[in-house]
Protein backbone atom coordinates (compact mmCIF):
# COMPACT_ATOMS: atom_id res chain seq x y z
CA UNK A 1 0.00 0.00 0.00
CA UNK A 2 2.82 2.34 0.83
CA UNK A 3 4.52 1.64 -2.48
CA UNK A 4 1.30 2.40 -4.30
CA UNK A 5 0.93 5.80 -2.57
CA UNK A 6 4.56 6.68 -3.36
CA UNK A 7 4.05 5.81 -7.06
CA UNK A 8 0.90 7.95 -7.21
CA UNK A 9 2.78 10.87 -5.64
CA UNK A 10 5.69 10.42 -8.08
CA UNK A 11 3.28 10.45 -11.07
CA UNK A 12 1.56 13.58 -9.70
CA UNK A 13 4.97 15.23 -9.17
CA UNK A 14 6.08 14.41 -12.73
CA UNK A 15 2.80 15.74 -14.15
CA UNK A 16 3.08 18.97 -12.14
CA UNK A 17 6.74 19.36 -13.16
CA UNK A 18 5.86 18.89 -16.83
CA UNK A 19 2.99 21.36 -16.57
CA UNK A 20 5.21 23.91 -14.85
CA UNK A 21 8.00 23.43 -17.44
CA UNK A 22 5.76 23.94 -20.47
CA UNK A 23 3.63 26.73 -19.00
CA UNK A 24 6.53 28.84 -17.75
CA UNK A 25 8.67 28.70 -20.92
CA UNK A 26 8.98 32.11 -22.55
CA UNK A 27 7.27 32.46 -25.88
CA UNK A 28 9.66 32.70 -28.80
CA UNK A 29 10.16 36.26 -30.01
CA UNK A 30 8.23 37.22 -33.12
CA UNK A 31 10.24 36.84 -36.30
CA UNK A 32 12.18 40.00 -37.09
CA UNK A 33 10.99 41.93 -40.08
CA UNK A 34 13.66 42.10 -42.72
CA UNK A 35 14.96 45.67 -43.05
CA UNK A 36 14.32 47.10 -46.51
CA UNK A 37 16.62 49.56 -48.21
CA UNK A 38 15.86 51.96 -51.07
CA UNK A 39 19.06 50.68 -52.70
CA UNK A 40 22.01 48.83 -51.27
CA UNK A 41 25.64 49.05 -52.39
CA UNK A 42 28.95 48.55 -50.61
CA UNK A 43 30.15 51.91 -49.33
CA UNK A 44 33.73 51.06 -50.34
CA UNK A 45 32.60 50.78 -53.97
CA UNK A 46 31.30 54.36 -54.17
CA UNK A 47 33.81 56.41 -56.15
CA UNK A 48 32.03 59.69 -56.92
CA UNK A 49 29.14 61.48 -55.22
CA UNK A 50 27.18 64.40 -56.60
CA UNK A 51 24.40 66.03 -54.60
CA UNK A 52 22.25 68.75 -56.15
CA UNK A 53 19.56 70.76 -54.37
CA UNK A 54 17.45 71.44 -57.42
CA UNK A 55 14.88 73.78 -55.88
CA UNK A 56 17.31 75.73 -53.69
CA UNK A 57 20.06 75.83 -56.27
CA UNK A 58 23.48 74.55 -55.49
CA UNK A 59 25.35 71.33 -55.77
CA UNK A 60 28.46 69.69 -54.49
CA UNK A 61 30.53 66.80 -55.80
CA UNK A 62 33.04 64.59 -54.05
CA UNK A 63 35.46 61.97 -55.30
CA UNK A 64 37.47 59.22 -53.70
CA UNK A 65 41.10 59.20 -54.73
CA UNK A 66 43.69 56.42 -54.76
CA UNK A 67 44.48 57.04 -51.09
CA UNK A 68 40.82 56.01 -50.38
CA UNK A 69 40.12 59.47 -48.88
CA UNK A 70 37.37 61.81 -50.03
CA UNK A 71 38.05 65.13 -51.76
CA UNK A 72 35.95 67.90 -53.26
CA UNK A 73 35.58 67.42 -57.00
CA UNK A 74 37.01 70.87 -57.74
CA UNK A 75 40.11 72.09 -59.59
CA UNK A 76 42.20 72.30 -56.39
CA UNK A 77 40.49 69.22 -54.88
CA UNK A 78 40.82 69.93 -51.17
CA UNK A 79 40.24 67.00 -48.88
CA UNK A 80 36.94 67.04 -46.99
CA UNK A 81 36.96 67.83 -43.28
CA UNK A 82 37.10 64.36 -41.76
CA UNK A 83 35.48 65.61 -38.53
CA UNK A 84 32.29 66.34 -40.48
CA UNK A 85 32.65 63.66 -43.13
CA UNK A 86 33.85 60.72 -41.06
CA UNK A 87 32.82 57.39 -42.49
CA UNK A 88 29.20 58.38 -42.21
CA UNK A 89 28.51 59.98 -45.58
CA UNK A 90 29.44 56.97 -47.76
CA UNK A 91 27.57 54.78 -45.28
CA UNK A 92 24.44 56.95 -45.55
CA UNK A 93 24.66 56.79 -49.33
CA UNK A 94 25.28 53.04 -49.47
CA UNK A 95 21.59 52.48 -48.85
CA UNK A 96 19.05 54.33 -46.75
CA UNK A 97 16.63 52.25 -44.74
CA UNK A 98 13.01 52.36 -45.83
CA UNK A 99 10.50 53.56 -43.27
CA UNK A 100 7.67 52.45 -45.53
CA UNK A 101 7.05 51.67 -49.20
CA UNK A 102 4.37 54.03 -50.48
CA UNK A 103 3.84 52.77 -54.02
CA UNK A 104 5.44 49.87 -55.92
CA UNK A 105 4.73 51.41 -59.34
CA UNK A 106 3.73 55.05 -59.08
CA UNK A 107 2.10 56.80 -62.02
CA UNK A 108 3.39 60.15 -63.28
CA UNK A 109 0.57 61.84 -61.36
CA UNK A 110 1.62 60.11 -58.13
CA UNK A 111 5.28 60.95 -58.73
CA UNK A 112 4.27 64.60 -59.17
CA UNK A 113 2.18 64.44 -55.98
CA UNK A 114 5.25 63.22 -54.07
CA UNK A 115 7.45 65.95 -55.58
CA UNK A 116 9.48 63.50 -57.64
CA UNK A 117 8.87 64.93 -61.11
CA UNK A 118 10.64 68.09 -59.93
CA UNK A 119 12.68 66.73 -57.03
CA UNK A 120 14.17 68.72 -54.18
CA UNK A 121 17.40 66.74 -54.31
CA UNK A 122 19.13 64.67 -56.96
CA UNK A 123 21.99 62.36 -56.05
CA UNK A 124 24.29 60.68 -58.53
CA UNK A 125 26.50 57.87 -57.25
CA UNK A 126 29.22 56.51 -59.50
CA UNK A 127 30.58 53.15 -58.47
CA UNK A 128 34.10 51.80 -59.00
CA UNK A 129 32.74 49.47 -61.71
CA UNK A 130 31.32 52.59 -63.43
CA UNK A 131 27.70 51.76 -62.62
CA UNK A 132 25.71 54.92 -61.94
CA UNK A 133 22.76 55.33 -59.57
CA UNK A 134 20.47 58.32 -60.08
CA UNK A 135 18.40 59.07 -57.00
CA UNK A 136 15.53 61.54 -56.71
CA UNK A 137 14.30 62.88 -53.39
CA UNK A 138 10.95 64.65 -53.43
CA UNK A 139 8.87 66.52 -50.89
CA UNK A 140 8.63 65.88 -47.19
CA UNK A 141 5.58 64.10 -45.88
CA UNK A 142 2.85 66.31 -44.40
CA UNK A 143 4.08 65.55 -40.86
CA UNK A 144 7.67 66.42 -41.85
CA UNK A 145 9.09 63.18 -40.47
CA UNK A 146 10.00 61.57 -43.80
CA UNK A 147 10.86 62.39 -47.40
CA UNK A 148 9.58 60.67 -50.51
CA UNK A 149 12.34 58.98 -52.46
CA UNK A 150 12.17 57.21 -55.80
CA UNK A 151 13.91 53.86 -56.01
CA UNK A 152 16.61 54.09 -58.72
CA UNK A 153 15.60 52.71 -62.12
CA UNK A 154 12.01 52.19 -60.99
CA UNK A 155 8.77 53.99 -60.25
CA UNK A 156 8.64 52.63 -56.71
CA UNK A 157 8.38 55.28 -54.00
CA UNK A 158 9.50 54.86 -50.40
CA UNK A 159 9.89 57.01 -47.32
CA UNK A 160 13.23 57.81 -45.69
CA UNK A 161 13.79 59.60 -42.41
CA UNK A 162 14.12 63.40 -42.58
CA UNK A 163 17.54 63.29 -40.89
CA UNK A 164 18.97 61.45 -43.90
CA UNK A 165 17.87 64.32 -46.15
CA UNK A 166 19.07 66.97 -43.69
CA UNK A 167 22.59 65.52 -43.43
CA UNK A 168 23.00 65.30 -47.20
CA UNK A 169 21.54 68.75 -47.92
CA UNK A 170 23.92 70.23 -45.35
CA UNK A 171 26.84 68.95 -47.45
CA UNK A 172 25.70 71.36 -50.17
CA UNK A 173 24.59 74.26 -47.98
CA UNK A 174 27.58 74.04 -45.60
CA UNK A 175 30.29 72.10 -47.46
CA UNK A 176 32.73 70.20 -45.23
CA UNK A 177 35.81 72.18 -46.22
CA UNK A 178 38.82 71.57 -44.02
CA UNK A 179 39.35 74.19 -41.33
CA UNK A 180 41.72 76.98 -42.28
CA UNK A 181 44.70 77.87 -40.15
CA UNK A 182 42.90 80.98 -38.88
CA UNK A 183 39.97 78.92 -37.56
Amino acid sequence: MRLRNILILVVILIALGGYFYFSSRPEPPPPEEKQLFVWLVEQEEIEHIEIALLRDGGSQAFLKKEDRLWYFDEPETPQVDMQRWGGGIPLLLSGPAVDRVIDEDATEEKLAEFGLTQPRMAITLTMENEDILYIKVGDSTPDGINYYIQVPDSNAVALVDYTWFDVLSRLVKEPPYPPTETD
